[in-house]
């Protein structure tokens, strides 16, 4: 009889998952594959399959996905977008839990509020200091600008894609002089920066990004 370690038996404590990626909707498979990953394990779920369907596999690819859930007696669905789903997270949250990739979203299954409608969405935590893994949305920049106050542009890729994002869209407009220029006009010590986050910094592509946003508001 084989012993289970420890490890085994909380791996198998862990709420179950289950992944659903519609192939026409994913251009970059792989990349959605190891998000949908990526997130379950981050959110302490065991990730038991990816179903993988084209818009014509089967008549009902969504009824499908939710009867392979129940099947499994799985709490949770990971999506990369509501997109998957119709942009209705309600059929989903007939049957169990459902979390978005891109954004990083939960909906509670229908019957575990007070309501016997789904619960209204909760942003996960969101504290990685990468580049994103999708395209943001605005939504997505500004609420990576709250959860990075502390971070600088220039050594956390994923604040500086967001801000980027929000100077393409008009929705933020730096400063004309720089923190320590501020700190210097109020006579107000400086501190010393500190180390990188993450020491490759952010990509030259984001930089760029950054700069030509820059480079709009001085021309304004």
């Amino acid at each position: 009889m084989t012993m289970r370690t420890r490890s085994d038996a909380r791996q198998m404590q862990r709420p179950r998952a289950v992944g659903y990626l519609r192939t026409d909707l994913s251009p970059d498979q792989a990349r959605h594959v190891e998000a949908i990953r990526r997130l379950a394990k981050r959110v302490a779920h065991r990730l038991i399959y990816i179903v993988r369907l084209g818009p014509d596999s089967v008549p009902d690819p969504i009824g499908h996905v939710l009867e392979i859930v129940r099947a499994t007696t799985t709490t949770t669905l990971v999506v990369p977008d509501l997109a998957h789903l119709e942009n209705h997270p309600g059929r989903a949250c007939d049957t169990c839990d459902l979390i978005t990739v891109c954004p990083e979203q939960l909906w509670m299954k229908t019957g575990t509020t007070t309501h016997d409608v789904p619960s209204e969405h909760i942003w996960l935590p969101d504290t990685r200091h990468s580049e994103p893994d999708t395209r943001l949305r605005i939504a997505d920049a500004q609420r990576i600008m709250q959860t990075h106050r502390t971070c600088s542009p220039l050594n956390c890729p994923r604040k500086a894609a967001a801000f980027a994002l929000l100077i393409e869209t008009g929705k933020l407009v730096p400063a004309g002089r720089s923190p320590r220029e501020r700190a210097a006009a109020r006579g107000i010590p400086y501190p010393s920066s500190k180390p990188a986050t993450q020491p490759e910094g952010p990509s030259m592509a984001t930089l760029r990004r950054v700069l030509a946003g820059l480079a709009q508001v001085e021309q304004s």
